[in-house]
């Protein structure tokens, strides 16, 4: 089976390349390739890849301009640090949408998806509301409010007054005024729930909201540190592939 990297990052190329190694090794994989007009060029070509893993924003332009230049019924697992295009890339016959940094365990189920699909060349093609409904789960709107414990006390906080969510030990809610709630959901389940203009995922432990940000420093190779506004403590450090995505969420 062949595959085909669309990715303009060469260390998230190389990432997703050793991580199918472990978990594809049956997939010939085919470099990588950075741009719209690279891309467009190759699927004029045969034989035609039988998957491909697509990062949204290229160096050219976004990957939906391949999709509009050259329908193709290809399946795509697209790999983006971006959640907001997830319902237009499930248009575009995406199987799954992976958000980086990339999880092994995550990128196996996508594949595992996938294998079904092709299994005997039987499987129908997935319609799009199927795959979005599995996503984000069926009918799901953003939360406006989540209600936490303190002892004996249920108390509805609004999403406005939540600094961030950050996992040590447990997951927490944390206020603006800094008081700490412990949360039953993961940080992977309560992403769906929120709203992607106001929250950010800026690493594997932190989803921090938008007006809880104070200032972004620089970092050491092209890391940025988040300073929060007055109570709130949490260093936050985002990752150099995960920059130009907290960038573009603040300038939005």
């Amino acid at each position: 089976m062949r595959a085909l990297i669309v990715e303009d990052e060469a260390v998230a190329a190389r990432t997703l390349l050793d991580l199918l190694r472990q978990t594809a090794p049956e997939l010939q994989v085919e470099p990588p390739l950075g741009s719209v007009a690279a891309c467009i060029e190759r699927l004029s070509r045969q034989p035609l890849p039988d998957l491909m893993f697509m990062d949204v924003h290229l160096s050219d332009g976004l990957c939906f301009d391949i999709l509009d230049a050259i329908p193709a019924s290809i399946p795509i697992i697209f790999t983006t640090a971006y959640d907001q295009f997830a319902l237009k890339a499930f248009d575009a016959f995406g199987i799954d949408y992976l958000l980086k940094p990339l999880r092994p365990e995550r990128l196996a189920l996508a594949l595992s998806k996938w294998r079904q699909l092709t299994m005997a060349g039987t499987s129908p093609a997935p319609r799009p509301v199927d795959l979005a409904q599995a996503y984000f789960g069926p009918g799901q709107r953003c939360r406006e409010r989540f209600l936490v414990a303190t002892g004996q006390v249920l108390t509805s906080v609004p999403v406005g007054d939540i600094a961030y969510f950050h996992k040590d030990l447990m997951v927490r809610l944390v206020t603006r005024e800094a008081r700490g709630h412990v949360m039953s959901q993961s940080l992977d389940e309560l992403m769906p729930m929120l709203d992607p203009s106001r929250f950010f995922r800026a690493n594997r432990q932190t989803i921090v909201q938008i007006d809880a940000i104070a200032r972004v420093h620089r970092g050491f190779k092209g890391k940025l540190e988040l300073e929060l506004i007055a109570g709130c403590q949490l260093e936050i450090v985002v990752s150099q592939e995960r920059a130009a995505a907290l960038r573009d969420w603040l300038g939005a």
